[in-house]
């Protein structure tokens, strides 16, 4: 497996964007709720942006 480096980075990632969603749901201010969804849709969109870059990576051009 050449890109486990990437698995393990894509895990630690969404690992953190589901504690920052727990603590957007925990929020009493509006601050930390909004950093909370800030962080996880940041994550969603970083291991989006892994798929895209591996299948970028095998793309035949």
């Amino acid at each position: 497996m050449p890109n486990v480096g990437r698995w393990v980075v894509g895990f630690m990632v969404a690992v953190i964007g589901l504690f920052a969603l727990y603590i957007a749901s925990r929020a009493e201010e509006a601050t930390m709720y909004y950093t909370g969804l800030a962080f996880f849709v940041g994550s969603v969109l970083f291991n989006f942006l892994q798929i895209k870059q591996s299948f970028d990576e095998q793309a035949p051009h």
